[in-house]
């Protein structure tokens, strides 16, 4: 089941994405940019109050 988040569930995803130690102080890869950009197209969705859910590896809501 696809699970829609909110604007803010998106954001922290988008925040712990970008955080992630592996990841300061370079540029993203090209695998990791494609995840960015789902993030962002999650969070996208949720502000315009659409139905579109955050990937499931990024899952805010336990499930």
């Amino acid at each position: 089941m696809v699970t829609p988040v909110t604007p803010d569930e998106a954001n922290e995803a988008i925040r712990a994405f970008m955080v992630a130690p592996v990841r300061r102080g370079r540029p993203l890869w090209p695998e990791e940019q494609a995840e960015y950009e789902e993030l962002l197209d999650a969070w996208a969705a949720a502000v315009r109050g659409g139905s579109h859910a955050s990937p499931a590896r990024y899952a805010l809501n336990g499930s």
